[in-house]
């Protein structure tokens, strides 16, 4: 059973608490998720990171995201792992995270889902704590490929690294700081989620998976699921022999 979320001093000892959100083209959608986030988390000393592509939005979201009181900055690189590294190392070193939230643009995730997992790192001690979607799917939220996919990745992923994760693709992530740092993440593509949980496993860090309900998404996927998948298959293989 979760415990309730901190309030006021327990809050804020437990050190600021920096959400990474990586939008491209996502005005629809990124105010909805940023006033989400900051009611979820208004116990908590916050700050939000909105990551722009590095050609960048050609609409109205880094306008939105930044009337929200978040911070833009500009990718430097390509790819969604690069892009979450960028905010990540902009959390620490600009804004003093120390615990950081990783989390999509498109509105597929609610506030007290992610609430319930800053609690989990709070309260349980725990180094990263990852959501599992399978646990409540709406109805419209991930394509029947998208889902066969994800669970074949996800069992073999098992299978191959050792790692006890039932959804070792959701974008939704809570992690300390410190163990980031301690995490030697190189794929720059959908990848790095996998790679993430292969890291940490390998680092030590204390894992909790905790269910989640999965929304339908605001706007238009960007994601290739054959080309992204054969990327994530590719990945586990290579972290295996390694």
């Amino acid at each position: 059973m979760t415990r309730p979320l901190p309030q006021g001093d327990k809050a804020n000892e437990s050190g600021k608490v920096v959400v990474v959100i990586p939008a491209l083209n996502e005005e629809q959608s990124i105010g909805v998720v940023l006033d989400e986030v900051k009611e979820a988390l208004q116990s908590y000393p916050l700050g939000m990171v909105v990551v722009d592509g590095q050609n960048g939005s050609t609409d109205r979201t880094a306008y939105i995201a930044s009337s929200r009181g978040a911070h833009v900055i500009r990718q430097p690189g390509m790819g969604y792992g690069d892009a979450l590294q960028s905010g990540f190392q902009y959390a620490c070193d600009e804004l003093g995270a120390q615990i950081i939230v990783m989390m999509d643009a498109d509105a597929t995730y609610r506030g007290e889902d992610l609430a319930k997992m800053v609690n989990q790192i709070v309260m349980m001690d725990a180094d990263l704590v990852i959501g599992n979607r399978f646990a409540d799917l709406k109805k419209g939220s991930m394509t029947m490929i998208n889902r066969i996919g994800n669970r074949i990745l996800s069992l073999l992923a098992k299978k191959c690294l050792s790692v006890e994760v039932s959804d070792t693709q959701c974008g939704l992530r809570v992690l300390r700081a410190d163990s980031w740092r301690r995490l030697d993440i190189r794929e720059t593509g959908m990848a790095f989620a996998i790679e993430m949980i292969a890291q940490a496993e390998k680092a030590g860090c204390r894992i909790l998976e905790v269910p989640i309900g999965y929304y339908p998404r605001i706007g238009v996927s960007k994601l290739s699921p054959f080309r992204d998948g054969f990327r994530i298959l590719v990945t586990i293989l290579r972290l295996s022999r390694r």
